[in-house]
């Protein structure tokens, strides 16, 4: 028998790394923020090592994409999305062309919501462009 409980929102957070960064932080503090506000988050980056990686919360799934660079993971990134199906890809703006790529080549749907690296308006910004916030 289906649930009749809707599924959490899905989001995919892509970060270029996960070095001990303020704007790193920001993203780890926002994955928080929207694991709280009760969103399924998984934190996908490049090499899923670093400093920033025994600060993420057990319920974050943590994506490592295996490989060097985020330049280089925009095919990677693509199987992640294709295969999780989340509606928002949020990354910074560094990297924002690498998620722009990545959702075209995985054809979804997903909306992209680039991060400035202030937690607060970050999370105003995936609110707004959330296609349903329970």
């Amino acid at each position: 028998m289906p649930s009749i409980t809707p599924a959490p929102l899905a989001i995919a957070l892509f970060l270029p790394d996960l070095v001990d960064r303020p704007d790193r932080r920001s993203a780890v503090e926002l994955a928080h923020g929207l694991l709280r506000a009760g969103a399924a988050v998984d934190v996908v980056a490049p090499m899923g090592g670093g400093p920033l990686r025994a600060a993420l919360d057990p319920a974050i799934g943590q994506i490592d994409l295996a490989k060097r660079h985020a330049a280089t993971s925009a095919l990677a990134l693509a199987r992640v999305l294709a295969e999780r199906r989340p509606a928002l890809l949020a990354t910074p703006r560094n990297v924002a062309w690498v998620g722009r790529l990545a959702l075209w080549l995985a054809r979804s749907g997903a909306r992209q919501v680039v991060l400035d690296g202030d937690t607060e308006s970050d999370l105003a910004a995936i609110r707004a462009a959330a296609p349903r916030w329970d």
